[in-house]
């Protein structure tokens, strides 16, 4: 199995490129999206942007997608290959069942590692849910709206013709009009309080075999899915890269504000500045690193704390005693005990 941990935090830029062009074409600002993270290279092929951008792109598109239509605004916009080559394996696979299989095990070739995309069988068809840590995020409600809607698209285009759901479930009530999401997903079947957005298949539409199945080339497809998503170049936001030159310059020692600064090519005090644009301090991150390189070395060396406390600069083990009680709220011999993470 592939390792997601490389591309962690970020996610396929393409359902972005659509959401970009549907809040344009709804008549989003186009000024609102300077900055933003990844966006410059939004076109590129072979990257993967922070998740966080895309997350701040649902915030913007909000208000003028959602307007003029919502899901079915984005989906519009979209034609297979738009998703790149995770949704053409829902028209080359054997079946709907079989391309859910396929597109579940490669979620991560458009979305997050934390992002699950669940497939279970059961009497009388197939249920299809998304799994996202981001129910508390202000667009969450939207964003559970949209993934049914795409997935019924997917597959409607897949198999070609439209389907209708046995069932749609939301884990809460967006601001959509009732008969406005019926009209969206062909359905009445539309419920509330799910676990998870989900969307159930009638099982003749799910071993219904697909007009365009070709099993050798969805083999091919699945395989370059997990290769294109472990060859992306993550493109990462100011403040990753503030942390990886805040990890290299620990070769060197004890990391210092003017060394930090020096390799962002910038002053301490725009460095501070920027830290304090993103809610953080020098402080703050000085200490998350030293957090994070303590629990690291407890727990895969046997070093002593004594030598540890030297590695990462503090000015003697007392020190560094009384932040691992400040951190955890017990001592080193309990985390070392607890071995690697």
């Amino acid at each position: 199995m592939h390792d997601d941990s490389a591309v962690k935090g970020t996610v396929s830029p393409h359902l972005a490129r659509l959401l970009v062009r549907a809040g344009i074409a709804t008549g989003l600002d186009r000024s609102r999206l300077v900055g933003v993270p990844g966006l410059a290279v939004l076109d590129e092929d072979g990257i993967r942007i922070p998740t966080a951008t895309i997350l701040r792109i649902w915030e913007l598109v909000s208000g003028p997608v959602w307007e003029a239509g919502g899901s079915d605004k984005v989906m519009e916009l979209w034609r297979p290959g738009a998703l790149g080559v995770w949704d053409y394996l829902f028209s080359v696979s054997s079946s709907l069942g079989d391309a859910f299989r396929l597109a579940g095990r490669r979620f991560t070739a458009i979305a997050d590692p934390a992002d699950r995309l669940t497939v279970t069988h059961h009497e009388g068809g197939m249920t299809v849910a998304w799994e996202g840590p981001y129910r508390d995020y202000p667009e969450y409600a939207m964003i559970a709206e949209f993934v049914p809607y795409m997935l019924l698209m997917l597959a409607g285009s897949g198999a070609g013709r439209r389907l209708t759901p046995a069932w749609v479930g939301l884990p809460r009530r967006p601001a959509t009009a009732p008969e406005r999401l019926v009209a969206l997903y062909d359905t009445r079947h539309v419920e509330y309080e799910a676990a998870h957005p989900s969307i159930t298949f009638a099982e003749a539409d799910i071993d219904t075999p697909l007009p365009r199945a070709d099993p050798a080339l969805a083999a091919i497809l699945d395989n370059h899915a997990q290769l294109s998503t472990a060859a992306a170049r993550p493109v990462r936001g100011w403040l990753d890269r503030f942390h990886t030159a805040l990890e290299s310059a620990v070769a060197d020692g004890p990391p210092g504000l003017d060394q930090v600064a020096r390799r962002l090519a910038m002053s301490p005090r725009t460095l501070q500045r920027r830290l304090r644009d993103e809610g953080s301090s020098w402080r703050e991150e000085l200490e998350q690193l030293r957090q994070r390189r303590v629990d690291r070395l407890l727990r895969e060396t046997t070093l002593s704390v004594e030598s540890i406390a030297a590695r990462v600069g503090f000015t003697d083990p007392r020190a560094l005693r009384r932040a691992i009680r400040r951190w955890y709220g017990h001592g080193p011999a309990a985390i070392r005990a607890s071995g690697p993470t």
